[in-house]
């Protein structure tokens, strides 16, 4: 997770993904095409006007194209219709498959980028806050989430280092998986090693005392603006 300096990456974050899990619940209780385009086109306007660039935002959705793709066929091929358009052995693909698989992969690529538009545009720190005095959830499972975000990047960092190590050793594989298997089981052991030291020192701090707060997010009239445009963009698609 990051921020920028957007309107949007301003919001509280809890109220922020309130909005966009309201968009998606929407976009799954409707199969009409017009609808589902809408609600791709706000998502992408969403990513656009949260700091993204277009060439940004191409760079960043061309790895899930192959999702799509993937996930457009396997509907098409294996779908049911009364229109056939083209068969040969198991694949079975109808002008309704199509349309359905299309559907679907516009569907995918719209939680996509509403993902994208939350995760590039908010801080992990006042995340978990926002979690605890907005949401009302525990500190411990809050705090729990945060470290396992702030593992990340030493998770990134030691896969790295330990395939260096096998490049200068001159390692290589013995049996299919034993890459993986050299590489998992010391990332495991260290990651075990992390949360427990991590444990300790909650522990030691008297983690489960009433505890004081640097900074206390709170919900703004931006906030409450952007709840209700939400709303009223959904009540638009629908009845319209």
């Amino acid at each position: 997770m990051q921020t920028n300096a957007s309107s949007f990456a301003k919001l509280n974050p809890v109220i922020k993904g309130s909005g966009l899990f309201l968009i998606m619940f929407a976009l799954i209780a409707t199969n009409d095409w017009g609808k589902t385009l809408v609600f791709l086109s706000f998502a992408i306007a969403l990513l656009l006007l949260s700091g993204w660039g277009p060439r940004d935002f191409l760079k960043r959705l061309a790895p899930y194209s192959l999702l799509f793709l993937l996930t457009f066929w396997m509907m098409a091929a294996f779908g049911k219709g009364t229109n056939p358009l083209w068969s040969f052995g198991w694949f079975h693909v109808t002008s309704e498959s199509v349309m359905h698989g299309w559907l679907l992969a516009l569907r995918m690529a719209t939680f996509v980028c509403l993902s994208f538009a939350f995760v590039t545009t908010t801080d992990a720190t006042r995340f978990v806050m926002s979690l605890i005095h907005q949401a009302k959830v525990s500190p411990r499972f809050a705090y729990g989430f945060l470290a396992g975000i702030r593992f990340l990047p030493h998770l990134v960092e030691e896969v790295r280092v330990l395939r260096q190590v096998r490049m200068i050793r001159n390692v290589h594989s013995r049996f299919p998986g034993d890459a993986f298997l050299s590489i998992g089981l010391p990332l495991f052991s260290r990651s075990i090693q992390r949360a427990e030291r991590m444990a300790i020192a909650f522990e030691a701090r008297h983690f489960s005392a009433e505890r004081t707060y640097y900074e206390v997010p709170v919900v703004q009239r931006q906030d409450v603006i952007y709840l209700m445009v939400i709303l009223l963009f959904i009540s638009l698609v629908f009845w319209l």
